[in-house]
């Protein structure tokens, strides 16, 4: 069975800056052999479909300050799975709504220079579904899917979220974990949350031998 590691929330550039030291800590520590980020590599507040801040930097300069911290993303994890997340996509959404076909569109991997990661909306592994989450909410929106779907379900999305709940049959264990992110809530573009009471939770999943580890920062 796989040692996986799987990374929050990104939300490039609006990033955590202890966050990539954390990941990699975790990664030598369990020893993991594949990695999965789980949603919202990047923020793409620029093109926003809500307010947005003035004072933050343009689409063009976002995305540079984006692919600049991808790099070092990229050397300590050269191979991945990403799960597309709402973020992520906003690009396409975007292109959608003023009808441009998406033969038209630059690949994920192309776009961000990441051969070696596999970009889809959802990935299965030793039967454990990893899935950015895009509309769920409430309290422990991973267990709530994992219970519909009948299988474990690895989330992220919802950043004040980090949790691990396990049902444990005479005949299977079913878990659902939200892994928290890796935002910078400092950052201007995480201004809309700064007066929501529940804060983002900084944190990674692990799911080692088919076993759900649940690491704060």
């Amino acid at each position: 069975m796989a040692r996986v590691l799987c990374i929050g929330d990104l939300h490039l550039p609006a990033i955590h800056p202890d966050y990539l030291q954390f990941c990699k800590g975790l990664k030598r520590k369990y020893k993991t052999d594949t990695t999965v980020f789980i949603g919202d590599v990047l923020d793409h507040h620029s093109i926003s479909f809500h307010q947005k801040n003035p004072e933050l930097p343009s689409a063009i300069d976002e995305h540079e300050q984006a692919v600049k911290g991808m790099k070092a993303w990229k050397k300590a994890f050269p191979k991945a799975m990403v799960c597309i997340g709402n973020h992520d996509e906003r690009v396409h959404r975007l292109s959608a709504t003023a009808g441009i076909p998406s033969m038209y569109l630059v690949d994920y991997k192309d776009l961000y220079d990441t051969p070696e990661w596999e970009w889809d909306y959802s990935f299965i592994i030793d039967d454990v579904m990893y899935t950015h989450g895009t509309g769920a909410g409430g309290q422990r929106p991973a267990y709530s899917a994992a219970m519909k779907l009948g299988q474990s379900v690895v989330m992220g999305h919802v950043h004040s979220n980090a949790m691990l709940q396990v049902l444990q049959s005479p005949t299977q264990r079913i878990f659902g974990m939200n892994v928290g992110c890796g935002v910078d809530t400092h950052h201007r573009a995480m201004n809309y949350a700064k007066n929501h009471l529940s804060k983002p939770v900084i944190a990674a999943g692990l799911i080692i031998d088919g076993v759900p580890v649940l690491e704060l920062m």
